[in-house]
Protein backbone atom coordinates (compact mmCIF):
# COMPACT_ATOMS: atom_id res chain seq x y z
CA UNK A 1 0.00 0.00 0.00
CA UNK A 2 1.00 3.69 -0.90
CA UNK A 3 2.13 6.28 1.93
CA UNK A 4 -0.96 8.07 2.49
CA UNK A 5 0.78 11.91 3.78
CA UNK A 6 -1.34 15.08 4.35
CA UNK A 7 0.15 18.81 4.16
CA UNK A 8 -2.00 21.91 4.42
CA UNK A 9 -1.14 22.86 1.16
CA UNK A 10 1.15 21.49 -1.64
CA UNK A 11 2.66 23.48 -4.85
CA UNK A 12 3.00 21.56 -7.84
CA UNK A 13 6.16 22.92 -9.79
CA UNK A 14 9.76 23.80 -8.14
CA UNK A 15 10.71 26.59 -10.71
CA UNK A 16 10.92 30.52 -9.59
CA UNK A 17 7.59 31.13 -9.32
CA UNK A 18 6.28 28.01 -7.49
CA UNK A 19 9.70 28.62 -4.79
CA UNK A 20 8.49 32.00 -4.26
CA UNK A 21 4.82 31.24 -3.31
CA UNK A 22 6.12 28.56 -1.44
CA UNK A 23 8.19 30.65 0.56
CA UNK A 24 5.55 33.27 1.09
CA UNK A 25 3.56 30.94 2.18
CA UNK A 26 5.59 28.81 4.84
CA UNK A 27 6.83 32.31 6.06
CA UNK A 28 2.70 32.92 6.76
CA UNK A 29 2.67 29.87 8.42
CA UNK A 30 1.23 27.19 5.99
CA UNK A 31 2.34 24.05 5.99
CA UNK A 32 3.95 23.41 2.81
CA UNK A 33 5.32 20.75 0.20
CA UNK A 34 6.71 21.48 -3.05
CA UNK A 35 6.58 18.62 -5.30
CA UNK A 36 8.99 18.79 -8.48
CA UNK A 37 8.91 16.57 -11.17
CA UNK A 38 12.32 17.03 -12.17
CA UNK A 39 15.58 15.62 -10.38
CA UNK A 40 16.40 19.60 -9.40
CA UNK A 41 14.79 22.76 -9.24
CA UNK A 42 14.00 25.71 -11.89
CA UNK A 43 14.81 23.32 -14.84
CA UNK A 44 12.92 24.68 -17.30
CA UNK A 45 11.86 28.43 -17.98
CA UNK A 46 13.43 29.06 -14.80
CA UNK A 47 17.06 28.42 -15.87
CA UNK A 48 16.51 28.58 -20.02
CA UNK A 49 16.10 32.19 -20.09
CA UNK A 50 17.83 35.93 -20.31
CA UNK A 51 18.26 36.48 -16.30
CA UNK A 52 16.94 39.39 -17.35
CA UNK A 53 15.15 42.10 -14.13
CA UNK A 54 12.18 43.71 -16.48
CA UNK A 55 11.09 47.28 -15.75
CA UNK A 56 7.71 46.81 -16.94
CA UNK A 57 7.55 48.74 -19.70
CA UNK A 58 6.30 46.27 -22.73
CA UNK A 59 2.99 44.99 -21.55
CA UNK A 60 -0.75 46.59 -21.93
CA UNK A 61 -1.44 49.26 -19.33
CA UNK A 62 -3.92 47.65 -16.70
CA UNK A 63 -2.33 43.52 -17.52
CA UNK A 64 -1.35 41.24 -15.13
CA UNK A 65 2.22 41.25 -16.08
CA UNK A 66 2.23 45.08 -16.38
CA UNK A 67 1.61 45.53 -12.75
CA UNK A 68 3.33 42.21 -11.27
CA UNK A 69 6.65 43.50 -13.37
CA UNK A 70 6.33 46.61 -12.16
CA UNK A 71 5.61 45.82 -8.65
CA UNK A 72 8.21 42.83 -8.57
CA UNK A 73 10.78 44.64 -9.98
CA UNK A 74 11.11 46.64 -7.02
CA UNK A 75 10.86 43.65 -4.77
CA UNK A 76 13.24 41.53 -5.66
CA UNK A 77 16.18 44.30 -5.82
CA UNK A 78 14.98 44.78 -2.81
CA UNK A 79 15.18 41.10 -1.87
CA UNK A 80 18.70 40.42 -3.77
CA UNK A 81 19.87 43.60 -1.92
CA UNK A 82 18.75 41.90 1.32
CA UNK A 83 19.70 38.56 0.76
CA UNK A 84 22.65 39.48 -0.70
CA UNK A 85 22.61 38.03 -4.29
CA UNK A 86 24.24 38.83 -7.08
CA UNK A 87 22.41 41.51 -9.52
CA UNK A 88 23.65 44.40 -11.33
CA UNK A 89 21.35 46.83 -12.66
CA UNK A 90 22.70 47.98 -15.70
CA UNK A 91 19.89 49.73 -17.90
CA UNK A 92 18.31 48.46 -20.84
CA UNK A 93 18.63 50.46 -24.73
CA UNK A 94 15.60 49.69 -26.62
CA UNK A 95 16.62 51.19 -29.97
CA UNK A 96 15.35 52.50 -33.37
CA UNK A 97 17.05 53.64 -36.35
CA UNK A 98 14.16 55.22 -38.96
CA UNK A 99 11.06 57.08 -38.39
CA UNK A 100 8.51 53.83 -38.26
CA UNK A 101 10.95 52.45 -35.36
CA UNK A 102 10.58 55.64 -33.87
CA UNK A 103 6.86 56.13 -34.07
CA UNK A 104 7.03 52.80 -32.44
CA UNK A 105 9.82 53.98 -29.59
CA UNK A 106 7.58 56.60 -28.71
CA UNK A 107 4.39 54.56 -28.18
CA UNK A 108 6.51 51.95 -25.83
CA UNK A 109 7.79 55.22 -23.88
CA UNK A 110 3.94 56.47 -23.37
CA UNK A 111 3.01 52.67 -22.28
CA UNK A 112 5.76 52.15 -19.69
CA UNK A 113 4.60 55.64 -18.11
CA UNK A 114 1.40 54.60 -18.21
CA UNK A 115 2.97 51.10 -16.05
CA UNK A 116 4.33 53.64 -13.58
CA UNK A 117 7.77 52.46 -14.71
CA UNK A 118 10.33 54.67 -13.35
CA UNK A 119 13.86 55.38 -14.89
CA UNK A 120 12.73 55.80 -18.35
CA UNK A 121 14.20 58.55 -20.66
CA UNK A 122 14.66 58.83 -24.31
CA UNK A 123 18.27 59.71 -25.23
CA UNK A 124 19.60 61.15 -28.94
CA UNK A 125 22.23 59.89 -30.89
CA UNK A 126 25.07 61.49 -29.17
CA UNK A 127 24.01 59.93 -25.83
CA UNK A 128 23.97 56.34 -27.14
CA UNK A 129 27.63 57.06 -28.66
CA UNK A 130 28.78 57.76 -25.07
CA UNK A 131 27.00 55.15 -23.71
CA UNK A 132 27.21 52.71 -25.86
CA UNK A 133 30.18 53.60 -29.12
CA UNK A 134 30.24 50.17 -30.56
CA UNK A 135 25.99 50.43 -30.88
CA UNK A 136 24.26 51.27 -34.23
CA UNK A 137 21.47 53.46 -33.44
CA UNK A 138 20.16 56.93 -34.11
CA UNK A 139 17.07 57.07 -30.91
CA UNK A 140 16.66 54.96 -27.91
CA UNK A 141 14.66 54.34 -24.46
CA UNK A 142 16.98 54.25 -21.40
CA UNK A 143 15.72 52.15 -18.92
CA UNK A 144 17.49 52.46 -15.83
CA UNK A 145 15.28 49.57 -14.06
CA UNK A 146 16.61 47.11 -16.12
CA UNK A 147 19.10 44.60 -14.53
CA UNK A 148 20.24 40.88 -14.54
CA UNK A 149 20.06 38.51 -11.67
CA UNK A 150 22.09 35.35 -10.48
CA UNK A 151 18.65 33.69 -10.93
CA UNK A 152 20.36 29.86 -9.93
CA UNK A 153 21.65 31.64 -6.33
CA UNK A 154 17.69 33.46 -5.81
CA UNK A 155 16.27 29.88 -6.82
CA UNK A 156 18.98 28.67 -3.59
CA UNK A 157 17.21 31.43 -1.49
CA UNK A 158 13.95 30.69 -1.94
CA UNK A 159 14.46 27.01 -1.27
CA UNK A 160 16.62 27.89 2.00
CA UNK A 161 13.60 30.25 2.82
CA UNK A 162 10.92 27.44 2.33
CA UNK A 163 13.00 24.84 4.37
CA UNK A 164 13.50 27.45 7.47
CA UNK A 165 9.75 27.96 7.98
CA UNK A 166 9.54 24.46 8.09
CA UNK A 167 8.57 23.39 4.40
CA UNK A 168 9.32 20.59 2.55
CA UNK A 169 10.58 20.25 -1.51
CA UNK A 170 10.23 17.07 -2.66
CA UNK A 171 12.13 16.33 -5.83
CA UNK A 172 11.35 13.72 -8.60
CA UNK A 173 8.00 13.57 -7.55
CA UNK A 174 5.82 13.88 -10.92
CA UNK A 175 2.13 14.28 -10.15
CA UNK A 176 0.35 11.29 -12.10
CA UNK A 177 -3.50 12.02 -11.13
CA UNK A 178 -5.61 13.95 -8.45
CA UNK A 179 -8.88 15.05 -7.77
CA UNK A 180 -11.09 16.39 -5.08
CA UNK A 181 -12.85 13.87 -2.76
CA UNK A 182 -15.23 16.48 -1.27
CA UNK A 183 -13.39 17.48 1.88
CA UNK A 184 -9.35 17.31 0.11
CA UNK A 185 -7.36 16.98 -2.78
CA UNK A 186 -5.88 13.71 -3.22
CA UNK A 187 -2.81 13.51 -5.37
CA UNK A 188 -1.22 10.48 -7.15
CA UNK A 189 2.70 10.91 -6.88
CA UNK A 190 4.95 9.00 -8.89
CA UNK A 191 8.82 9.22 -9.28
CA UNK A 192 10.99 8.20 -6.11
CA UNK A 193 7.82 9.39 -3.70
CA UNK A 194 5.66 7.09 -5.09
CA UNK A 195 3.01 8.18 -2.06
CA UNK A 196 -0.36 9.64 -2.17
CA UNK A 197 -0.45 13.16 -0.86
CA UNK A 198 -4.00 15.06 0.73
CA UNK A 199 -3.87 18.96 1.10
CA UNK A 200 -6.36 21.53 1.89
CA UNK A 201 -4.74 24.24 -0.66
CA UNK A 202 -3.80 23.05 -4.36
CA UNK A 203 -1.47 25.51 -6.39
CA UNK A 204 -0.73 24.47 -9.87
CA UNK A 205 2.61 25.97 -11.18
CA UNK A 206 4.17 23.43 -13.17
CA UNK A 207 4.85 25.68 -16.14
CA UNK A 208 3.99 24.25 -19.61
CA UNK A 209 2.99 21.15 -17.93
CA UNK A 210 0.19 22.81 -15.85
CA UNK A 211 -2.36 23.04 -18.43
CA UNK A 212 -1.89 18.94 -18.38
CA UNK A 213 -2.23 18.94 -14.67
CA UNK A 214 -5.38 21.55 -14.48
CA UNK A 215 -7.10 18.86 -17.14
CA UNK A 216 -6.28 15.75 -15.28
CA UNK A 217 -7.53 17.33 -11.72
CA UNK A 218 -10.78 18.06 -13.08
CA UNK A 219 -10.64 21.52 -14.59
CA UNK A 220 -13.21 22.26 -17.52
CA UNK A 221 -12.03 24.09 -20.62
CA UNK A 222 -8.40 24.76 -19.77
CA UNK A 223 -6.99 27.11 -22.14
CA UNK A 224 -4.58 25.21 -24.46
CA UNK A 225 -1.02 26.05 -24.18
CA UNK A 226 1.20 27.67 -26.85
CA UNK A 227 4.60 27.02 -26.68
CA UNK A 228 7.13 29.12 -27.91
CA UNK A 229 11.06 27.97 -28.49
CA UNK A 230 13.47 30.03 -28.28
CA UNK A 231 17.17 29.59 -29.35
CA UNK A 232 20.25 31.56 -27.62
CA UNK A 233 23.80 32.48 -29.33
CA UNK A 234 26.53 33.90 -27.51
CA UNK A 235 29.56 35.88 -28.43
CA UNK A 236 32.79 34.72 -28.02
CA UNK A 237 35.69 36.95 -26.15
CA UNK A 238 35.02 40.30 -24.40
CA UNK A 239 31.30 41.63 -24.80
CA UNK A 240 31.09 45.32 -27.03
CA UNK A 241 28.41 46.73 -25.03
CA UNK A 242 27.96 48.15 -21.68
CA UNK A 243 24.10 48.04 -21.52
CA UNK A 244 21.42 45.00 -22.49
CA UNK A 245 20.58 46.22 -26.14
CA UNK A 246 16.86 45.30 -26.95
CA UNK A 247 15.47 46.21 -30.64
CA UNK A 248 12.47 47.11 -31.65
CA UNK A 249 9.68 44.03 -30.27
CA UNK A 250 7.47 42.55 -32.07
CA UNK A 251 4.44 40.25 -32.59
CA UNK A 252 6.23 37.13 -31.27
CA UNK A 253 8.50 38.80 -28.55
CA UNK A 254 10.94 41.29 -27.72
CA UNK A 255 13.08 40.23 -30.65
CA UNK A 256 16.54 39.15 -30.80
CA UNK A 257 18.46 41.08 -28.15
CA UNK A 258 21.63 41.01 -26.37
CA UNK A 259 21.75 40.26 -22.46
CA UNK A 260 24.78 40.17 -20.60
CA UNK A 261 25.40 37.31 -17.09
CA UNK A 262 26.87 38.00 -14.29
CA UNK A 263 30.54 37.13 -15.53
CA UNK A 264 29.75 39.86 -17.85
CA UNK A 265 29.82 36.89 -21.06
CA UNK A 266 27.11 38.71 -24.15
CA UNK A 267 24.24 36.25 -25.37
CA UNK A 268 21.81 37.38 -28.22
CA UNK A 269 18.41 35.77 -28.41
CA UNK A 270 16.07 34.36 -28.50
CA UNK A 271 13.96 34.39 -31.55
CA UNK A 272 10.83 32.58 -31.19
CA UNK A 273 9.52 29.61 -33.09
CA UNK A 274 5.79 28.06 -32.22
CA UNK A 275 6.55 24.48 -31.28
CA UNK A 276 4.06 21.51 -30.73
CA UNK A 277 5.38 20.05 -27.87
CA UNK A 278 8.80 21.05 -25.61
CA UNK A 279 11.82 20.20 -26.36
CA UNK A 280 15.46 21.56 -25.56
CA UNK A 281 17.28 20.45 -29.01
CA UNK A 282 19.11 22.97 -30.33
CA UNK A 283 18.00 23.10 -34.19
CA UNK A 284 21.12 25.05 -35.90
CA UNK A 285 21.27 25.77 -38.87
CA UNK A 286 22.38 27.76 -41.81
CA UNK A 287 18.79 29.91 -41.92
CA UNK A 288 18.63 30.52 -38.21
CA UNK A 289 22.30 31.48 -37.87
CA UNK A 290 22.01 34.05 -41.29
CA UNK A 291 18.86 35.68 -39.33
CA UNK A 292 20.47 36.06 -36.39
CA UNK A 293 23.43 37.49 -37.65
CA UNK A 294 20.78 40.40 -39.87
CA UNK A 295 19.38 41.30 -36.75
CA UNK A 296 22.45 41.75 -34.91
CA UNK A 297 24.45 43.93 -37.49
CA UNK A 298 21.76 45.82 -37.82
CA UNK A 299 23.28 47.40 -34.54
CA UNK A 300 26.30 46.00 -34.02
CA UNK A 301 29.30 47.55 -35.66
CA UNK A 302 31.96 45.46 -36.91
CA UNK A 303 30.46 42.06 -36.09
CA UNK A 304 32.61 38.40 -36.56
CA UNK A 305 30.08 35.98 -37.86
CA UNK A 306 32.81 33.49 -36.53
CA UNK A 307 32.44 34.73 -32.95
CA UNK A 308 29.27 33.90 -32.34
CA UNK A 309 28.20 30.10 -31.63
CA UNK A 310 25.62 28.10 -30.60
CA UNK A 311 24.30 28.15 -26.91
CA UNK A 312 21.15 27.08 -25.46
CA UNK A 313 17.31 26.68 -25.97
CA UNK A 314 14.39 27.91 -24.14
CA UNK A 315 10.96 27.05 -24.23
CA UNK A 316 7.80 29.27 -22.73
CA UNK A 317 4.27 28.57 -22.53
CA UNK A 318 1.51 31.47 -23.45
CA UNK A 319 -1.91 32.27 -23.59
CA UNK A 320 -1.33 33.55 -27.24
CA UNK A 321 0.46 33.44 -29.88
CA UNK A 322 0.92 37.38 -29.71
CA UNK A 323 3.22 38.60 -27.43
CA UNK A 324 1.45 42.04 -27.07
CA UNK A 325 -1.71 40.41 -26.27
CA UNK A 326 -0.52 37.02 -23.95
CA UNK A 327 -0.73 37.76 -20.06
CA UNK A 328 -0.41 35.87 -17.15
CA UNK A 329 -3.99 33.72 -16.07
CA UNK A 330 -4.03 33.19 -12.69
CA UNK A 331 -7.11 31.43 -11.23
CA UNK A 332 -8.00 31.23 -7.73
CA UNK A 333 -11.39 29.02 -7.06
CA UNK A 334 -13.91 31.69 -7.52
CA UNK A 335 -12.83 31.54 -11.07
CA UNK A 336 -13.19 27.90 -12.05
CA UNK A 337 -15.57 26.90 -8.71
CA UNK A 338 -12.80 24.11 -7.54
CA UNK A 339 -12.64 24.33 -3.96
CA UNK A 340 -8.96 25.16 -3.05
CA UNK A 341 -7.07 25.20 -6.25
CA UNK A 342 -5.19 28.17 -7.97
CA UNK A 343 -4.01 27.51 -11.26
CA UNK A 344 -1.41 29.99 -12.73
CA UNK A 345 -0.96 29.48 -16.52
CA UNK A 346 1.20 31.49 -19.24
CA UNK A 347 3.60 32.29 -16.91
CA UNK A 348 6.32 33.39 -19.21
CA UNK A 349 8.55 36.54 -19.17
CA UNK A 350 8.24 38.69 -16.83
CA UNK A 351 7.89 35.86 -14.56
CA UNK A 352 11.06 35.93 -12.56
CA UNK A 353 10.90 39.46 -12.39
CA UNK A 354 7.19 39.04 -11.05
CA UNK A 355 7.98 36.06 -9.10
CA UNK A 356 7.52 38.24 -5.85
CA UNK A 357 4.93 40.00 -6.61
CA UNK A 358 2.49 36.50 -7.91
CA UNK A 359 3.65 35.32 -4.61
CA UNK A 360 2.24 38.35 -2.82
CA UNK A 361 -0.93 37.99 -4.97
CA UNK A 362 -1.54 34.30 -4.18
CA UNK A 363 -1.27 35.16 -0.47
CA UNK A 364 -3.29 37.78 -0.49
CA UNK A 365 -6.18 35.95 -2.37
CA UNK A 366 -6.03 33.19 0.12
CA UNK A 367 -7.29 32.34 3.38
Amino acid sequence: MKEKIHSECVIIGGGIVGLAIAAKLAKRGFAVIVLEAEQQTIQHASSHNSEVIHSGIYYKPGSMKAKLCVEGNHLLYSYCQKKGIDFKKIGKLIIANDSNERNTLDKLFQNGKANGVKGLSMINKNEITKREPNLNAKYAIFSETTGIIDSHAYALSLEAEVENSGGHIILDSPVLDGFFNGTLWELEVGGSSNCTITCDLLINSAGFNAQIIATNLGLENVPAPIYVKGHYYKLLGKSPFNHLIYPIPNKFGLGIHTSLDMANNLKFGPDAELIDSPDYIFTDNEERKKKFVQSIASYFYDIDCDLIQQDYCGVRVRSDPDHHRSDFDIQFPSDHSMSGLVNLFGIESPGLTSSLAIANSISKNIQ
